[in-house]
């Protein structure tokens, strides 16, 4: 409870670090023994189940670790949601169970058999309950601990699919046995882990809590995010389902590599986003709205631009990347990677800023950008995939363009709320992006050689090295000051002498 805010940070981006090396060595493995086809089938499973999750979850996640932040002493907030869980499962399965039984399941899931529709269900289903696991440890400060077992357990499991994919017949059923052990066991480890800490206890047992009660809580602080998760998975389940049916699983595994490639570039960013969201809503609680302030012009900025240090570079190398990661059969993949490699960088404020709504219970607000903004997204998935059939590309199109007028809109009611220079931030995106562009353009014409993984990694290291140089004569790219970056250094020197 009393590790630091750096403190936590700096394990939890150690844990993001390594869990990002060991979801490369994946990606390196799995698409390629899947073949693009049945990984399309996955990423469009995995998908729609955890759209339909979100839809029933309703912000009801969020709002559970935001007053378990608030006040930990609240147990009777873990009884209830445990309850609430089991009957997010019990709908999901009984909405597949109605829908296959009606003869629809096929229309809604195109070209997947049922048997792997009801594998992924089960899926979705344990990849969210490990996020409440995960909600649970950062609300009371067992960030550290929870990282470090999160480690382990990342290691053991790549050794388990490594084993199923080089010593068995590795198909789109095994992938997901794996998936259930990987999961299935993190579970029960993190169980073992807060009885042991007295954090689960007889008490959480107990269902006299005032049921109603906790029940009225969560309903007046989601309802209405009722219209906004309603159209966001209407939206998110008409990209998926009009690219799975006009393009096929094929393009649907392009896009689903993509964007795993790209997600490794948020690394460094959402380890901050569950810290900074329990820092804003015990400042909020407190009533200290400066502390906010100081708390978003501290690190947006400065997170924001270290997406865009690994997003622009990932998007610059994406031929030598898909080389390295990948073989023929997703040579199509190269443009929707170049586009999505850009996805990660105002998702920073979409984590980030997005937690001022949630920490101040502003969730009305949250929904009206949605209803402005959502709408738009599915005209531009219409245009694009359905229109002029751009397939992947045309997915990872409207996923920018969406999410940079929803991050744009979030931000001009932020700063309002907060008292902030918006001109600031606006124009720091813009020259960030531009500073890491020229660097990365740069670096990739340097050198040029016939191994892509040689040439990724010397352009990278020339890279680097010209974006530090860059940062000294340039600091506020990073909104920082050369006094600071000049004590940090000396930090790390001292780090190292010892």
């Amino acid at each position: 409870m009393k590790d630091s805010l750096k403190r936590r940070y700096a394990i939890k981006l150690l844990a993001n670090i390594i869990v990002g090396i060991i979801n490369a060595v994946i990606i390196a493995l799995v698409p390629k023994a899947l073949g693009p086809i049945a990984y399309g089938q996955f990423v469009y499973l995995q998908e729609f189940f955890m759209k339909i999750i979100g839809f029933l979850d309703m912000g009801s996640s969020i709002a559970f670790f935001t007053k378990l932040s608030a006040k930990h002493t609240r147990k009777e907030l873990i009884t209830f949601y445990f309850i609430y869980s089991f009957l997010v499962l019990c709908l999901v399965f009984s909405f597949i169970f109605i829908v296959d039984s009606t003869g629809y399941l096929n229309s809604l899931l195109p070209d997947i058999s049922n048997t792997y529709v009801y594998m992924g269900l089960f899926f979705g289903f344990f990849t969210w309950l490990t996020q409440i696991f995960i909600k649970i440890s950062d609300a009371y400060a067992f960030t550290v601990s929870v990282e470090l077992i999160k480690i382990g357990h990342k290691l053991v499991t790549l050794l388990l699919l490594i084993y199923f994919i080089y010593m068995t017949i590795f198909d789109l059923k095994k992938y997901f046995v794996f998936h259930y052990i990987a999961l299935g066991s993190f579970i029960f480890i993190l169980i073992w882990f807060f009885i042991k800490n007295d954090l689960f206890n007889k008490s959480i047992l107990s269902l006299n809590f005032g049921f109603k009660k906790v029940s009225k809580e969560f309903l007046d602080y989601c309802h209405p995010l009722f219209i906004n998760t309603v159209i966001t998975m209407c939206v998110g389940l008409f990209d998926i389902w009009l690219l799975q049916t006009i393009a096929g699983s094929k393009q649907m595994g392009f896009y689903g590599l993509a964007y795993s490639l790209a997600a490794m570039c948020f690394l460094f960013t959402s380890a901050m986003t569950p810290i900074i969201t329990r820092e804003f809503s015990k400042s909020y609680e407190q009533k200290d709205l400066e502390q906010m302030k100081r708390l978003f012009y501290r690190y947006i900025p400065m997170l924001y631009s270290i997406a865009a240090y690994f997003s622009v570079f990932i998007s610059i190398e994406s031929e030598n990347v898909l080389s390295i990661f990948t073989d023929e059969k997703y040579k199509g993949a190269f443009l929707v990677l170049v586009i999505m490699a850009f996805y990660p960088i105002h998702q920073t404020y979409g984590q980030l800023s997005g937690s001022i709504f949630y920490a101040t219970g502003q969730t009305k607000l949250l929904r009206n950008i949605a209803l402005v903004v959502q709408p738009i997204g599915m005209l531009l998935t219409f245009v694009f995939v359905y229109t002029l059939d751009l397939g992947a590309v045309g997915l990872a199109y409207k996923m920018i363009i969406v999410q940079f007028i929803g991050i744009i809109v979030q931000l001009y009611f932020n700063s309002k709320f907060l008292k902030l220079d918006i001109k600031y931030f606006l124009w720091h995106q813009v020259y960030s992006v531009v500073f890491f562009i020229l660097i990365a353009f740069i670096s990739s014409k340097i050198i040029s050689l016939t191994s892509p993984l040689y040439e990724f990694l010397i352009s990278g290291f020339i890279y680097t090295l010209l974006v530090t140089i860059g940062a000294y004569i340039f600091p506020q790219v990073f909104a920082t000051n050369r006094e600071e970056l000049r004590l940090n250094f000396s930090r790390l020197k001292n780090v190292i002498k010892k």
